[in-house]
């Protein structure tokens, strides 16, 4: 079950020249930039739940792309919080600036049963303005923690 909500905003003059010779920079397009998140798994290794956030955006030059996220799991009141990624930046104008990974890492008691949620919120910014989206991404069946 994938949900996605995406924010496009963009900062700025489009063109910033007069010279009707100069064309004016192309932003990017919706499928150019965004965010992705996996499903929170159960990682055996760490005896953590586990989720991969990302934030991109393949059009050039990218001068900072920041991605945050928040993992949580279900109660019978609603959804409680349980860790967070604090918002991290990768400055451009290198390549490597246009693919943002993290991974959000939920500590869980061994024989624990829960459906978990993560949301991931990304940010990139370039020459021609700022891109902002936000998903979210959780389980269908409870993920049993550790060994009972």
């Amino acid at each position: 079950m994938r949900r996605l909500l995406v924010l496009l905003t963009t900062v700025g003059a489009l063109l910033a020249s007069a010279t009707p010779a100069v064309a004016a920079p192309a932003l990017a397009a919706a499928e150019d930039c965004g965010v992705r998140v996996n499903r929170p798994h159960y990682s055996r290794a760490s005896e953590q739940i586990h989720t991969r956030i990302e934030s991109f955006c393949r059009t050039l030059p990218v001068v900072a792309n920041t991605v945050s996220g928040r993992t949580y799991r279900e109660r019978f009141w609603g959804w409680e919080l349980v860790a967070e990624q604090p918002a991290t930046t990768t400055k451009g104008p290198a390549v490597f600036a246009q693919d943002h990974r993290e991974t959000v890492v939920a500590d869980c008691e061994a024989g624990s049963l829960y459906r978990y949620r993560t949301e991931v919120f990304g940010t990139v910014t370039f020459p021609q303005g700022t891109y902002s989206a936000s998903a979210y991404e959780e389980n269908d069946q409870e993920i049993l923690c550790g060994r009972p």
